[in-house]
């Protein structure tokens, strides 16, 4: 199905998506499959991208980089209004890439950690469930310019557990094995650090188990999914249908 234009009834251009060299179930929800999206995806993917090349602590080297910014290229070529990524620690590229290709990138969902930290109560923190706690870190955040990382708390889906052997081993998909665990690790913020009021899921992978996360803490869960869809809403403005024809519905307050 073609996403179209609300009041003009014409398609909407697309986001690009750069995609990377992993291969395992990808159900709605995941940032890699059309259907998650309200808009069009066209995708490319980056020559050598595997987990090991992007879930690490070390900033990305000249060839990685560039074979990034290539990619982004063809999909500017394309149509495609913004970039996104399937990869939540390309926070690490968000400068670079940003500079060099020609149409607005947001690499990670990381980029909601500064409105989130305004929002709250400056004696309360975000709570970051990642992919690999091991290596998400100061550096990543330092790229987005986070310098309150006193009140970003870190913690990572089990190691070896359904979602890494998911992504690294192409296990057979199990959305309740999953839930289960990433439902633990945001209680396990809670427990360590009760002055959390926010969890932001960095990993691509995990806006599927976003509702089951919020009913488990009961606090503002935001992801790729809630920051793709900011993203686009400012790349491609449409009247809402709500409001109606401009002109039909003047209220005075």
């Amino acid at each position: 199905m073609i996403a179209m234009s609300p009041e003009t009834d014409t398609p909407l251009p697309p986001m690009g998506f750069i995609a990377v060299e992993c291969h395992f179930t990808r159900p709605a929800g995941d940032a890699f499959n059309e259907r998650t999206w309200p808009f069009p995806l066209i995708r490319e993917r980056a020559p050598g991208s595997l987990v090991t090349d992007l879930v690490t602590r070390e900033g990305y080297d000249a060839g990685f980089l560039d074979r990034f910014v290539q990619t982004g290229q063809k999909l500017a070529e394309q149509g495609a209004v913004g970039i996104m990524t399937s990869c939540g620690f390309l926070a690490m590229a968000q400068p670079e890439l940003a500079k060099r290709l020609p149409i607005p990138v947001a690499t990670s969902a990381l980029l909601h950690i500064p409105s989130i930290l305004a929002f709250l109560p400056a004696d309360a923190s975000i709570g970051v469930l990642t992919f690999d706690d091991t290596k998400l870190g100061p550096l990543h955040l330092s790229q987005l310019s986070i310098r309150d990382v006193d009140r970003v708390h870190i913690i990572g889906a089990p190691k070896g557990g359904s979602l890494q052997r998911l992504v690294c081993d192409d296990i057979e998909y199990s959305h309740e094995d999953i839930e289960k665990e990433l439902v633990e690790a945001a209680l396990e913020i809670a427990q360590r650090h009760p002055e959390t009021r926010a969890i932001l899921l960095e990993c691509t992978q995990m806006a599927p188990f976003a509702v089951a996360i919020q009913q488990a803490v009961e606090w503002p869960v935001y992801d790729v999914y809630t920051m793709g869809c900011w993203f686009y809403s400012g790349l491609s403005r449409h009247r809402p249908q709500a409001w109606g024809p401009i002109g039909s519905d003047k209220t005075r307050g």
